[in-house]
């Protein structure tokens, strides 16, 4: 047996298994993981019955623990359904179920776990009902602090889309009002503080964005790092102001960049008549102003000019 409750209370759903099923046997229907409460039998499926209980949350069940490691009591615990048993290793085929409600040997068979449903869809509100907000809240607020050498990704979504022709893929984060807004309005930020003594041996930002291509060359469409679109309905303006991107260095120490910063950093562009880049003089340039940018290690200037002949 897999799964045995030994709370009193839990929750749980009604499936239809399709087959034979035995007490206590986990499994992943659909989007819910659980385990079967009592035993669906051939001879139950003979007399036309279809439908069976799964418990999908609970206070407290014991499992079948994995050997060879130890549970510490608020562990994560992970689902193999190919051996049918339970640990605290996670890896990439593995279900997120709970945590660990006691503690374990590394030689126990016997684990308890507080089981948890990790698969119910999120939602706030809805656009008949939304949450209101008032002053000071945030609906989802999350602070954290790790001390581990090694990629931290705190909030991850992942997304993999088999259907052809699909679109989207992405997290959506919108942004929409009726009034004038104040000093500033974004519908996605992001900041990296180095606060007094901060650094990096690498390449920081504020925002990455980043596009892999496949290892064979596609047929068709158009890929960019980096999308910026504007939608201009037909009776609208521009306001002060309007452009791709805006640029803007602050603080007190800003003439430190000014003498030493550039317009962008390019580096491995190529360096013939038919690449990316090309270094050519060009005589007659009646420039006006120029932009730096440092190409593959060295500084160059974009030409900006009045001149529209």
């Amino acid at each position: 047996m897999e799964c045995e409750v030994t709370s009193k209370t839990y929750n749980q759903i009604q499936v239809l298994p399709g087959a034979a099923r035995v007490i206590g046997e986990m499994e992943l229907k659909q989007k819910t993981h659980g385990f079967y409460i009592s035993a669906f039998t051939t001879a139950m499926i003979a007399a036309g019955e279809t439908q069976a209980t799964l418990i999908t949350e609970a206070d407290s069940v014991k499992v079948t623990k994995a050997g060879g490691s130890a549970w510490v009591a608020g562990d994560w615990i992970f689902w193999n359904e190919t051996s049918s048993n339970f640990t605290n290793v996670p890896t990439s085929d593995l279900f997120c179920v709970g945590k660990a409600a006691i503690a374990a040997g590394n030689a126990a068979v016997i684990g308890f776990i507080q089981m948890q449903d990790h698969y119910h869809p999120i939602q706030l509100g809805t656009a008949q009902l939304p949450v209101t907000v008032v002053a000071g809240q945030k609906l989802v607020d999350i602070h954290a602090l790790s001390s581990v050498v090694e990629n931290v990704e705190l909030f991850k979504v992942l997304t993999t889309l088999s259907g052809p022709g699909a679109t989207g893929g992405r997290a959506l984060f919108q942004l929409s009002t009726e009034v004038a807004l104040g000093g500033w309005a974004n519908a996605l930020k992001g900041i990296t503080d180095f606060g007094s003594a901060g650094s990096i041996v690498g390449l920081a930002s504020g925002v990455c964005a980043e596009l892999v291509m496949p290892a064979t060359a596609p047929a068709a469409g158009n890929y960019v790092a980096l999308e910026a679109e504007i939608v201009m309905p037909q009776n609208t303006g521009c306001g002060a102001g309007m452009a791709y991107m805006y640029c803007n260095v602050q603080g007190l120490g800003k003439a430190t960049f000014q003498s030493n910063g550039f317009f962008a950093i390019i580096d491995n562009a190529g360096d013939t008549d038919l690449e990316f880049f090309h270094v050519k003089t060009v005589a007659d340039v009646d420039a006006k102003a120029f932009l730096a940018a440092r190409i593959n290690g060295t500084r160059y200037f974009f030409v900006l000019t009045t001149d529209t002949s």
